[in-house]
């Protein structure tokens, strides 16, 4: 059973401080909310950039994870058509390697979806600190 919800609560630059540096890479990222409670924002601005960081901090990768397994899948079977010749969908050591290719995409955009969701996060808070100042 999964854990509760985080509702996250920032009051005002430490917190948003403090919510970078507590930001971590999971593979099973929790769900939850985060709430600005900035007064120098209007209520607008508020709902943008809580949507913003909920975006990234709770981002799981997961499409990036399904789009590049899929990529991987076709682009293995398009090489080793043109390589061998249609003839090769018959042998189970083929269908074998391309479930491997499926997983590995499935991986490795998971991986990159989590690195970049990390990185747009940072982005995103430096530029709601300097909107704030």
């Amino acid at each position: 059973m999964r854990d509760k919800e985080l509702n996250i609560v920032l009051d005002d630059i430490t917190g948003l401080y403090d919510l970078l540096k507590s930001y971590r890479y999971s593979i099973f990222p929790q769900k939850g909310t985060i709430n600005l409670n900035i007064k120098k924002l209007s209520k607008v601005e508020k709902k943008y950039w809580q949507r913003k960081l909920e975006k990234y901090y709770f981002a799981c990768g997961c499409k990036e994870g399904s789009a590049t397994s899929i990529i991987f899948f076709a682009l293995y079977w398009v090489f080793t058509i043109y390589i061998q010749s249609i003839n090769a969908i018959l042998k189970w050591e083929v269908w074998i390697i391309s479930i491997i290719f499926l997983f590995a995409g499935a991986f490795f955009g998971k991986i990159a979806g989590l690195l970049y969701s990390k990185f747009v996060f940072k982005i995103t808070i430096k530029r709601l600190i300097l909107l704030i100042f």
